[in-house]
């Protein structure tokens, strides 16, 4: 990966991204991978703990009758004790149910396995996050989202930009 982004900088000394050299994004690009990896190590410790907390249940399950918390102020209380929001214990929660440690890939965003997390079928989930899509040298939100049939943030396909202009009018 470090040689990719070298190679992304390669250029003349006036190549730019942004305000900053080519070769200082590339350094930036580095740093901010490690920090990412550390971010989506940090969220899956707290969906493991939130599961611990509260294991998933099947869906409409049995609300406790003997005046236990439910689900949602188990984890909302969680939430509030550690300084994070509702949605992201919740977030976190329900994607570290959907890649067990084993199948975790540290070089792949907290974000792209949520997306991911969709996919229902285990098997296809666990080798999809092996495979990057074809082209790229790694998973990214969009691609996750593509893959996944979700709307991109950056749409490049006409039928994605059809989409999104669909969206922009609702």
């Amino acid at each position: 990966m470090p040689g990719e982004i070298a190679a992304a900088a390669v250029g003349t000394a006036e190549d730019k991204v942004g305000s900053v050299s080519a070769n200082r994004y590339a350094e930036i690009v580095a740093e901010l991978r490690e920090l990412v990896k550390t971010a989506s190590r940090i969220l899956f410790k707290v969906g493991d703990y939130a599961l611990e907390i509260e294991p998933m249940r099947e869906h409409g399950g049995a609300v406790p009758a003997d005046g236990l918390c439910t689900v949602k102020d188990s984890l909302f209380r969680l939430a509030e004790d550690i300084g994070m929001s509702y949605y992201t214990v919740k977030q976190a929660r329900q994607t570290a149910s959907k890649w067990p440690k084993e199948h975790r890939v540290e070089e792949v965003s907290f974000a792209v396995h949520n997306i991911l997390a969709s996919i229902a079928d285990e098997e296809e989930r666990f080798a999809t996050i092996l495979t990057p899509p074809r082209g790229k040298p790694r998973w990214t939100p969009d691609e996750a989202k593509r893959r996944t049939g979700r709307q991109v943030d950056k749409p490049v396909t006409p039928q994605e930009k059809v989409r999104a202009a669909a969206d922009d009018a609702s």
